[in-house]
């Protein structure tokens, strides 16, 4: 009885350390099965749950939770993100013309913003995708009344502001913009392309090369113009040249006359100064006169100096006769050269 005893003891003492260790693996894998651990990269964020409500939302790195049965961590995607749009509309001027357009956006990264759109739309991107396509959608049908083809084409970037707008300005009093609803914000809208019909497109060619003949002659107008204003240029300042020609002529004959009506004004005083100088100079001029050859003949009261000087400055016979009263006055005639017996 005595043996049998530690046999008993030692036998419990293993049976407990087996059973201790069996616990010990049965906990592990219980702490292995519902451990908790993500990655959260650059341009994520995610969001921890708790028996389905927001503990916390957390950045880029590890997350590790042991023994967590009832944690979910949900990641959200916070890059930037784009959606194309292809839509047949109409525009203001009832032409229909396909439009293709771009539209970049990116999630608010803020605790608060991620808090609420879990709330209401969740996480997932093919949810929120769903809702901001049927928003760009509506905003492609109220952009294109509000512009004609022609407008539209010419004008991609007032086009691509405008269903900017609209995704960014709330409807109405008490609503929110779409961009509120789904917890975003616009990067950029952008107009890819717009698809006419072959007549419209036709139409256009035709008024591009109409815009381009207009342009031409315009050019060819402004040429006119130009040459025009450069030769009434030249011709105003060929005239200016002229006119500063003739005044420097005028002024100078009326120098030279003045000068002149001078000189015989001194020689008239000298000669009346000097009774022999004059006669001397009656002489000169009768002389001068004498040797062109003809006769001429003078009526008695014609002031024989005056026409002696006027025929030797001038080349003429200017006979300016000094009547008495009552007689007329005839300027002579001149003669044939004849030689006098």
């Amino acid at each position: 009885m005595s043996q049998r005893a530690p046999v008993r003891g030692s036998m419990t003492s293993r049976l407990s350390l087996v059973g201790g260790f069996i616990l010990l693996l049965i906990i592990v894998g219980i702490g292995l099965s519902t451990m908790k651990y993500v990655q959260v990269d650059e341009g994520q964020a995610a969001i921890e749950l708790v028996q389905g409500r927001i503990v916390a939302v957390h950045g880029p790195g590890p997350i590790f939770r042991p023994f967590a049965p009832f944690t979910e961590i949900e990641l959200v995607n916070i890059r930037r993100q784009s959606r194309q749009i292809s839509q047949n509309v109409a525009s203001s001027d009832k032409q229909l013309y396909d439009i293709d357009i771009q539209v970049d956006f990116r999630r608010l990264p803020t605790e608060q913003a991620l808090r609420a759109a879990y709330a209401e739309i969740g996480v997932s991107d093919a949810q929120l995708n769903d809702f901001l396509d049927g928003f760009i959608n509506d905003a492609l049908k109220s952009a294109s009344t509000q512009f004609t083809l022609d407008e539209a084409l010419s004008d991609r970037g007032a086009f691509a502001e405008r269903i900017r707008r609209f995704l960014t300005t709330p409807p109405g009093d008490g609503q929110r913009a779409p961009v509120d609803q789904l917890y975003i914000t616009i990067e950029a809208v952008k107009v890819l392309d717009i698809k006419v019909g072959e007549t419209y497109a036709q139409l256009l060619a035709e008024k591009a090369n109409l815009e381009v003949q207009i342009e031409t002659e315009q050019k060819r107008r402004q040429q006119i113009e130009a040459q025009q204003a450069n030769n009434l240029f030249q011709a105003e300042q060929e005239a200016l040249v002229a006119l500063t020609r003739e005044r420097g002529i005028t002024a100078a004959a009326l120098e030279a006359a003045n000068r002149e009506a001078q000189v015989r004004a001194i020689e008239g005083r000298y000669w009346r100064e000097n009774p022999e100088l004059f006669e001397l100079r009656k002489r000169e001029l009768l002389v001068q006169m004498m040797a062109n050859g003809n006769i001429w003949f003078v009526d008695p009261n014609t002031n024989l100096t005056l026409l002696l000087n006027n025929q030797a400055g001038e080349g003429q016979a200017l006979v300016i006769p000094q009547p008495g009263a009552g007689q007329s006055v005839t300027p002579p005639a001149p003669t044939e050269p004849s030689v006098s017996p």
